[in-house]
């Protein structure tokens, strides 16, 4: 089964794509994993892109994912993350591999950015953090390793704003793109909630 996660950021698609890949025994490609391994493996033109904060244009993109998903490991199945995030990218991707499912998880603006702004990073070991959900038990001091809890700067309110005009503008035409193969989801409710209702909804 192959399966894309549709959602603005913080809706919980990484959550719930690793819950969905254990119980399919499937793997999970994201966009951002494929980078970081091109730029590992000494990939120079995603390594300047990635160092300079600028986005992988889709033709780029297009041919990294199509390349990735050609290898064996996915015959099974695999879950998709982050990717398409536009028209032009789900056209490419149609050209050359079949969906089955797409899960929409269905989040409001203002829940995105009380989610978001209430973030929290260790600038030592990378630990997250929630203030609203998952607060640490000293006040900016991390749990795991004592090092000092940041909030990133493209976490602030203004930041979280222009991502998700670019959400909408963008990726959220891919909902009515998909509407055949759509699963509408609150991703408002509980990790539990949410998972529950997209199990039931694959039947699975």
């Amino acid at each position: 089964m192959n399966i894309i996660f549709l959602g603005p950021q913080s809706s919980g698609k990484g959550t719930q794509a690793e819950f969905l890949s254990n119980k399919l025994n499937i793997p999970v490609v994201t966009t951002g994993g494929i980078f970081r391994a091109k730029k590992a493996e000494g990939d120079t033109e995603i390594a300047n892109l990635i160092d300079n904060g600028m986005l992988v244009p889709d033709i780029l993109t297009n041919r990294i994912v199509n390349e990735e998903l050609e290898k064996e490991k996915y015959n099974r199945g695999v879950i998709l993350d982050g990717y398409p995030r536009n028209i032009s990218q789900a056209n490419t991707l149609e050209e050359y591999f079949k969906i089955d499912k797409v899960i929409f998880l269905n989040v409001p603006d203002g829940v995105v950015v009380k989610r978001i702004s209430a973030r929290r990073i260790c600038d030592a070991c990378g630990s997250i953090f929630n203030l609203n959900t998952k607060r640490p038990k000293t006040e900016g001091v991390c749990d795991i390793c004592g090092g000092k809890l940041i909030q990133r700067n493209d976490d602030t309110s203004q930041a979280i704003a222009k991502r998700l005009n670019i959400y909408h503008d963008h990726t959220e035409p891919l909902i009515d793109y998909y509407k055949d193969k759509l699963l509408r989801i609150d991703g408002t409710k509980t990790i539990d909630e949410v998972w529950q209702e997209i199990q039931e909804k694959l039947e699975i």
